[in-house]
């Protein structure tokens, strides 16, 4: 008996606020799949743990350029209100949202995954989105982008695709 199937290939787009963080398609002959929610763990995984390093060391990671650094009369009221954090973490809420903890968001299905971690906030001003304020900047406060995807990350993100329809009997070589 012949097995019947239909081939196909696999485009993976990554967007954060509208701008294209990767963009490719598997290479080789892929049979169609229905469910991507193995890789999909995966890739949120080490989203949230390469977040963790992009904090610990201020946006400086994978090639990427250290965040700007806070002005010198915010800094100084950062010290005294919140001694010792680092840049992008004085309460620690868009920190943990980002890297799995509270406020996170992470949504895995067949065939979508939506991580974010930054949800509208209330403040002073009205409603806002903390994360896209940062990755934008400010006319008061310079773009420092909390939400990036390095090239070595891409690459594994890539081999997770791999390696699942490999696994999964999907690669026709």
């Amino acid at each position: 008996m012949t097995q019947a199937y239909t081939e196909g290939s696999v485009s993976v787009s990554v967007s954060i606020l509208g701008e294209m963080q990767l963009d490719r398609a598997l290479a080789g002959r892929i049979r169609a799949t229905s469910d991507l929610s193995q890789p999909f763990e995966h890739i949120a995984d080490d989203f949230e743990e390469e977040q963790e390093k992009r904090f610990e060391h201020e946006g400086s990671l994978d090639g990427a350029k250290a965040w700007p650094a806070l002005s010198p009369d915010y800094a100084a009221w950062k010290e005294q209100h919140y001694p010792g954090r680092k840049i992008l973490v004085r309460t620690g809420k868009l920190r943990d949202a980002l890297t799995g903890g509270p406020g996170s968001v992470r949504t895995i299905g067949r065939l979508k995954l939506v991580l974010s971690g930054t949800r509208l906030v209330k403040g002073k001003s009205g409603i806002y989105d903390l994360g896209a304020l940062h990755f934008t900047g400010t006319s008061k406060m310079p773009a420092r982008r909390p939400m990036a995807i390095g090239k070595r990350q891409k690459h594994r993100w890539m081999r997770f695709f791999s390696d699942h329809f490999r696994i999964e009997g999907r690669f026709d070589d």
